[in-house]
């Protein structure tokens, strides 16, 4: 059973990002959605950007394709993306496609934060 793809999005001023909380399937039908959501926050100049995918119930390889791209958007900003949360099948997803290592991962949107707010690469 398909679940709907969520996303709610959160600044975080204090650590100078955005959060994008993203719950549900991440396939061909939705990712276009998440790109979007990705696009305009690059767009708005909040290039720092963490995904919160803890709840992401699955994800095929046009979601991963979405996650490269957002990263590639935010770097080519000057920013970053960062993933928090990763688990489950979307773990497995990442390490069986042997991205896992290719993308910044933190446990928790917590650790995220702390980074951002030590002043990651790009940092304000």
């Amino acid at each position: 059973m398909s679940r709907d793809l969520v996303i709610r999005v959160t600044h975080h001023e204090e650590a100078g990002c955005a959060v994008l909380t993203v719950m549900g399937d991440i396939d061909r039908n939705s990712c276009s959605l998440l790109r979007e959501r990705i696009h305009d926050l690059v767009s708005d100049r909040h290039t720092q950007i963490v995904l919160d995918v803890g709840d992401v119930s699955f994800c095929d390889s046009n979601g991963l394709r979405t996650f490269l791209s957002g990263m590639t958007m935010a770097f080519d900003a000057g920013g970053w993306l960062r993933l928090a949360g990763v688990q489950g099948h979307f773990e497995r997803l990442l390490r069986m496609t042997d991205l896992y290592g290719f993308f910044s991962i933190d446990a928790d949107v917590v650790g995220s934060l702390e980074y951002a707010s030590r002043g990651g690469p790009h940092s304000p």
